[in-house]
């Protein structure tokens, strides 16, 4: 996307005069009250504790330093390290900061006191993140062979960890506001919106979802105005006439409610402009997702060049990535595998081995003694794949033993190659379930909306935070209204007259009648397993909740947002459920129904032939009450055949009288005679 930008004058604080003032000896504290930043490692997504495992585990974090410079007496990053109680106490951690060591503590020290502040020096010129690494030798006794077994060597860093960044000048530009920490973000649009300025608004939520989805900070629809909390940001859209099209006045961004503005905000502001507080956007292109291409470097995908020393055990390299990062999910997948080791010499006993794993399923295994090298080409197995996805390469070695005291007497360096790469040929098509969740909806898409409904535009744009946050793509949908669709069995094209990628509809649940997993417009409804007919769930359309339904309309993948209930606030209490980063709900989805009767109660369901299944009582489908009930009906049969065969049994079943026995009583009667 190119744009032409034009900066406000007095508008570059942060990008020129500071460095002046710095030059000149001014104290920043004497320009203005700075407030530290605290972010802990939950913020940075890491909602469990970090447990490192092994001999010579590492760990890294790295924070965005603050644009207005780091102040390095009153910054630090406090450790919560919390050691495995049996590890002996010479065991040490040794802390380091760019990479450069900064301090060792010794396990003995943790267990007395597991809090370790790390002070931050300046940051090395050129850098723009603090780099923190952590790296332990941890041992039980002398022989880690045999505490490798146990599973004991191990410490935790607890997520509540955090880094106190103060700046030495206040970052009134336009890129700071993106780079700093809030405890929430306010959306804040005005009032009635027209099409135009709705279709923005949901732009404008797309794009404060993408630049902020490396941290866990919540993003809130507001209409009209924001309420006060601590901490917090706003952006507010605006028509007010004159004044820059964007601008940034503390923890307050302002932007004009058209396309441009909106857009310009859509990428990384390397333009010099954007140091500055306010721009106006004379010019931008439509927005392009970035150009597809069939292969994806280790490198590209997040993997960073390093070596690690292993003394005994096993080294693990892993590397996440998600289908959104492929652009889909591909027909093959091939790996392109490229490491460089220390020679093993399995004469000597000593043994090196490597797998590779792909979502915790073994792929291949190697045998690596006596050689430096693995250069490898493997097909990986698609039917494995996920939303996430992990590509673990395990290294294990066994060094050789020292006759007099069994002690390890070796160790190797392995190092992954980051232009090692994954490369595939065509994609798969959508599979129906909302594991399509976020790559099928990162091409161009189409919105139909009942704009009258203000709850329904916030839970859409919810939904749009999720898709660009896990997609890490802002998107830019065409917005339809609803109103102005006069046949649902024919629905608009794109503006290129073409059928859209994909559609989000927003809609009432009577609007229209769509071939969706749960026909919401046949009333009371049922979902049931059918193996053990137990019932799962039951709703009227009077029952408050929110329902989210993903299937094929027209040959377009499409998601249809809607409610029961007498208020469609519902849909936006579903729609915030899935939007929320702290919850990671949105990267779980799967099936194809999610229903929710509040924001905290949200339930995922798989309906189909094989799966669960729905069951409307009102229209008799006589089907489902046979497998529902022909267990007691069998029964039922049965009591009542046994009851009319004892019956039959008892009036015709009886022995006949002999002879003999009823002569008797004749000759009695001779004998009164």
């Amino acid at each position: 996307m190119t744009k032409k930008i034009s900066c406000t004058a007095g508008m570059i604080w942060t990008g020129a005069i500071a460095p002046l003032i710095l030059s000149l000896g001014i104290s920043p504290a004497a320009l203005s009250a700075l407030n530290p930043e605290v972010i802990s490692l939950k913020t940075l997504g890491y909602n469990r504790s970090i447990v490192m495992r092994g001999v010579n585990p590492e760990f890294e974090v790295s924070v965005p330093a603050p644009k207005g410079g780091l102040d390095p007496s009153a910054s630090f990053a406090r450790l919560i390290i919390e050691p495995s109680s049996v590890l002996n106490d010479n065991a040490t951690v040794r802390l380091l900061v760019y990479g450069e060591p900064m301090k060792v503590v010794s396990v003995k020290q943790l267990q007395a006191n597991p809090v370790v502040t790390l002070p931050l020096p300046p940051l090395p010129q050129g850098e723009s993140y603090i780099n923190v690494g952590i790296q332990p030798h941890l041992f039980i006794s002398n022989d880690v062979r045999q505490d490798l077994p146990t599973g004991n060597l191990f410490l935790k860093i607890n997520k509540d960890s955090f880094f106190q960044l103060t700046p030495q000048l206040a970052d009134n530009s336009i890129d700071g506001f993106f780079k700093s920490f809030y405890k929430q973000v306010d959306l804040v649009v005005p009032n009635n919106l027209n099409r135009e300025q709705a279709e923005v608004a949901l732009w404008m939520y797309s794009v404060l979802a993408y630049q902020f989805r490396e941290y866990q900070i919540p993003i809130f629809w507001r209409w009209g105005t924001a309420p006060t909390v601590a901490n917090a940001a706003s952006v507010v859209l605006h028509n007010q006439p004159g004044g820059p099209d964007v601008e940034r006045r503390g923890s307050v961004l302002r932007v004009r409610a058209n396309s441009r503005a909106v857009q310009s905000l859509a990428t990384d502001f390397y333009q010099p402009a954007l140091v500055g507080g306010g721009v106006t956007v004379e010019d931008v292109d439509s927005f392009r997702a970035k150009p597809s291409t069939q292969s994806r470097s280790f490198r590209e995908l997040g993997f960073r060049d390093t070596s690690t020393r292993i003394s005994a055990g096993t080294q693990s390299f892993p590397l996440k990535f998600d289908l959104s990062q492929l652009a889909g999910r591909p027909e093959n997948l091939d790996l392109s595998l490229n490491a460089t080791f220390t020679p093993v010499y399995g004469q000597q006993g000593e043994r090196l081995t490597a797998q590779v794993y792909l979502n915790n399923t073994l792929v291949q295994s190697y045998n690596l003694q006596d050689k430096t090298v693995l250069k490898t080409n493997l097909s990986l197995p698609t039917n494995q794949l996920q939303r996430t996805n992990t590509l673990e390469v395990v290294f294990a070695y066994a060094p050789n033993e020292s006759s007099a005291d069994n002690k390890q007497t070796g160790e190797v360096i392995v190092q992954i190659d980051g232009d090692s790469f994954l490369s595939w040929n065509g994609y798969q098509g959508p599979t129906g379930t909302l594991s399509d969740l976020p790559h099928v909806f990162l091409q161009p898409g189409q919105l139909i909306v009942d704009t009258k409904k203000p709850a329904l535009l916030a839970a859409c744009a919810y939904l749009l935070g999720a898709i660009a946050r896990l997609g890490q793509q802002p998107i830019f949908p065409q917005l339809v209204e609803a109103a102005s669709i006069q046949d649902w069995s024919n629905l608009p094209k794109d503006q290129m007259n073409r059928s859209p990628n994909w559609r989000l509809l927003a809609i009432s649940p009577q609007a229209a009648a769509l071939p969706s997993p749960v026909r919401l417009n046949q009333g009371l409804f049922e979902i049931y397993n059918p193996v053990n007919q137990k019932r799962l769930l039951q709703a009227q359309p009077t029952d408050p909740f929110g329902i989210l339904q993903y299937f094929n309309y027209q040959n377009t993948p499409t998601m249809w947002l809607t409610w029961w209930g007498l208020e469609p606030g519902m849909a936006e209490q579903l729609g915030m459920a899935l939007g929320d980063p702290r919850t990671l709900l949105a990267s779980q989805l799967d099936g194809n129904v999610v229903t929710a009767t509040d924001a905290r109660r949200v339930q995922i369901w798989d309906l189909g032939d094989r799966t669960l299944q729905v069951n409307y009582p009102a229209a008799r489908n006589w089907q489902i009450f046979w497998q529902r009930y022909l267990n007691p009906l069998i029964v039922v049969g049965l009591i009542l055949g046994g009851f009319v065969a004892w019956r039959i049994y008892q009036r015709v079943g009886r022995s006949p009288i002999t002879p003999a026995s009823a002569s008797k009583p004749v000759e009695k009667i001779k004998k009164q005679l």
